[in-house]
This record gives C-alpha cells, structure tokens and sequence, in this order.
C-alpha cells in the first residue's frame, strides 16, 4: 500500500485535473446564461453535458444529435493529465508505481462521469437533453485520460524505459513528431489561405450573429472548431477526403451543398476544384523526404529503413484517431466524415515509400563518406617516398662489462657503409665517467654465414682488436 505522501499525490492525480475543469465549466456556463439573460434551470445539466463533451461523448439535444465536438478542449484536457501524471513520476520509479498512477488518472475520471450521467438523467426532466449512451460515455472517458496518462508517465520514466526498446525505435519518435508536426502545419496553411482568398463569405456569415455578443460566440465556436477543420485539410492534403453531410473536399475534385451557419467553414471551396489542386500531392512527398532525412542522418544501414517504417506506422496511427474523433453526426446535416482509415493508410503509404528511399540514399551516402575519410586517414598516417629504402636497425645497450673481441664468433662479419670513404681508424668508444647507461643503434648487415677466404684476417684481429675500429664518428648512409 502505497504511504501517506503517495496517496495525497494518488488523489491529486486523480481529482484535480477533473474539479478544474468542472469548476471553470460552471464559471463559463453561469456567465453565459446570465449573459443572455436566461434563468438558471438546468444549470448542473448543462455542466455535466460539457463534461461529457470534453471526452468527445456524442450528445443529443432537443432530439438532435451533436457528434462532432470541437478538439482544443479535449487536447488541453489531455495536456493537463499527462503534465500532472509526469510530475508525480520519475525515472528511477517502479513499475508498480507508474501503474498506480495511472490507474488514480483513470478512476477519477470514471467516478465524475458516472456522476455526470446521474445528473444529466435528472435534468433530463426539465431540459431538452437527453441522457448519452452510458457505454460510450465510460469509454471515451476512459480512452482520453489512459492516453494522457501513459504519455505522461512514458515521458516522465524515458530515460529508463528507452534503454529497453530498440534503438531503431526510440530514433524514430523525434522524426515522427517532426513528420506529424509538418502534416498538420501543411492542413493549417490550406485553411488560413482559404479563409483569406474566402473572406467575403466568412465575414457575412459572422455579421449573422445579431449583435456583439452573437458575433462573439460565433467567433468563439470557431476557434474552437478549428484544429477539427484544419484536421479535415491535412487529409485533404494527403490525397483523402473531407466531407460534411453532401459536401465533400478533395485534392481531385469537390462537390457543393449546403453548409451549417458557421463562420469558419466559410473556407470550403466552393463547386469543382480546379485542375491544379492534385500539385498539392508534392506536399506528403516533401514530408516523407524529410522524414527519410532525417532518419538517415540518425541510425545508417537497414537500421535507417526499420526507423522510417515504425515512425510512419506511428504517424499514421496518429492521424487515423484524428481523423475518427473529428467527425461525426451534425443533426440535420448529416455525418461529418474524414474516412480515418483512408486518412492513416495514406499517410504511412506516403511516409513509408518516399522516406525510405531517401533514408536508404542518405545511408548510402554517410557510409561512402566513412570509408573515403578512412582511406584518407590510412594514406596521411603511413606517408610513403619513392626510392625511399627501410634499412633495419640493431640496438644493444651498453653494458658496465666491456664486450671483447674474443667473445665475438670470428665467423660473424660486420659489414657497414660509412658516409667518410676513407678507412682511418679510430679510437674505441669507452664509456662515460657518470655511469649513466646509453645506447648505441648501429645501423648494419649481420651476415651468418661468411666466406672461407676471410677467415684468414680473424687472427689479425684477435690479435689488435681495435685495429679495424674507426677513429672517427661513424653514421650510416642513406
């Protein structure tokens, strides 16, 4: 059981992302209301009908279905576990305790929802909402906070946990993010464009809503739909298809139809897209060179294709779930649809095929360049001359013993060639008064085996053995 300290930080994990949020929900709501001059009857309805669409839960209101939830609300719901969850762990924690902590992130949540359906059962009776399917509500919930909280806790406990993974894997996580990141920044330049070449539209329907505070809710609602729009011109962008009730949006044609009042689908293109719309296709080409890029740069050989291949799986998992929980039933106008699974095939098809090429390219190249400097490091280390000649050298320290030239083997001839042509003889070398030991390196040709005929001055020798000693200092020649 875990102790006191853990079990207070247990708690936080659990209810204080949840009582946040409830509390900033009621703030909003009753401002809204009294804003708009409406008594407060169904207040704790409408609180946990927000709750429940935080979690992307589908609602139905007055008999009409509300499916598609806007994302920035779900996403700062999921920064805010995962952060919570990431401050109570740390690397060197154990496993039993990243499971506890996840575990609180998750049965908290569950506990607000099952009370947020009691209520919504309640409220039913005197507003028009309807109690969600008790399945899904349980589901999405738990989907969202066991998603932010083993992020959290990964990133938390990475250094441990990525020495266990291979190391194809933890090199494909910051190329993926990158690759992701480049995909949907592509689906937000689409829309920014259009809004401006489209802003005539987008202008008229904000003048619809009668007043400031019309005109701020309207504005309000668009920014948070946004990242679902800018989702939708991402898969629009990767060759798939965006479409809400009979309107759809693609690179390779659109069809019209009517759209809700909402200012920031003032953006669709209206009627058959042009001939110049599938040059967008260049734009997942560009990605997934860059995904290659970098993930050559990184690992080399059949690493480089591995890496690529799981960071383009990866991405296309991402964008799959994106893609599912942007749509939807919209009412009287039908399904918000981004076929999610079109959406992460092309994706990971896109990604896959043009980053491993060039991840295998860029392997190709880092290898070429090893082996080039290796070359070039082995020819500056051992220089080599022409007519250069190595010539062996001898050396023997000299010892406080002198060596006589009876202990010489009169078969052994030592032939050297001097640098002075002449033959003066010279004084023997007698060693120095200090004691200290030298050596000398006589650079010479031992010849085991002499001829008979020159044996005959080795008695000469025995008998003046520092006869044929030179005089003078000797060096060999070159």
């Amino acid at each position: 059981m875990p102790d006191a300290d853990e079990m207070r930080a247990l708690l936080a994990v659990a209810f204080r992302p949840a009582g946040v949020t409830v509390v900033l929900l009621s703030a909003l709501i009753v401002v809204t209301l009294v804003a708009a001059n409406s008594d407060l009857t169904g207040t704790f309805g409408a609180i946990a009908a927000s709750w429940l669409a935080i979690h992307q839960v589908p609602l139905t209101i007055d008999g009409t279905s509300l499916g598609v939830l806007p994302l920035i609300p779900t996403a700062g719901m999921m920064w805010v576990v995962a952060r919570g969850c990431a401050a109570v762990v740390h690397p060197a924690s154990s496993r039993r305790h990243a499971l506890q902590v996840i575990g609180a992130a998750v049965a908290g949540p569950l506990v607000v929802t099952a009370i947020s359906l009691a209520v919504i059962a309640d409220a039913s009776a005197v507003i028009p909402l309807s109690s969600p399917n008790a399945l899904a509500a349980f589901g999405w919930v738990l989907f969202v906070h066991l998603l932010a909280s083993v992020i959290g806790v990964t990133v938390a406990m990475w250094p441990t946990l990525g020495a266990q993974v291979p190391s194809w894997v933890r090199d494909a996580v910051r190329p993926g993010l990158r690759a992701l990141t480049a995909i949907l920044g592509a689906g937000a330049v689409l829309v920014t464009i259009s809004l401006l070449m489209e802003w005539s539209t987008v202008a008229s329907l904000l003048e619809r809503g009668d007043g400031v505070v019309g005109m701020l809710g309207l504005t309000i609602l668009s920014v948070l739909y946004l990242p679902n729009v800018v989702v939708g011109a991402a898969a629009a962008v990767m060759g798939g298809t965006a479409q809400i009730g009979d309107v759809s949006v693609s690179v390779f044609g659109n069809v019209g139809g009517a759209l809700p009042p909402l200012p920031l689908l003032g953006a669709v293109p209206d009627g058959v897209s042009g001939g110049a719309w599938p040059a967008l296709l260049v734009v997942p080409l560009l990605i997934g060179v860059m995904l290659g890029r970098d993930c050559g740069r990184r690992v080399g050989g059949q690493e480089a294709l591995f890496t690529v291949l799981t960071a383009a799986a990866g991405v296309g998992v991402v964008t799959a779930v994106l893609g599912l929980v942007s749509g939807g039933r919209l009412g009287a106008f039908g399904t918000v649809e981004l076929h999610w699974w079109a959406f992460g095939l092309l994706t990971f098809a896109w990604l896959g095929l043009a980053g491993a090429v060039t991840a295998v390219v860029v392997a190709w190249h880092r290898s070429r360049g090893a082996v080039d400097e290796d070359d070039a490091d082995t020819e500056d280390e051992e220089p080599h001359l022409p007519g250069a000649e190595e010539v062996p050298a001898i050396a023997a320290p000299i010892t406080e013993e002198p060596v006589l030239a009876e202990d010489v083997a009169p078969s052994r001839v030592i032939e050297a060639e001097l640098v002075d042509d002449t033959e003066a003889p010279a004084a023997p070398v007698a060693p120095q008064d200090t004691g200290d030991e030298a050596e000398v390196v006589v650079d010479a040709e031992v010849e085991e085996d002499a001829p008979t005929d020159e044996s005959e001055g080795s008695g000469d020798a025995a008998e003046s053995p520092e006869a044929d000693l030179p005089r003078g200092p000797a060096t060999p020649s070159d």
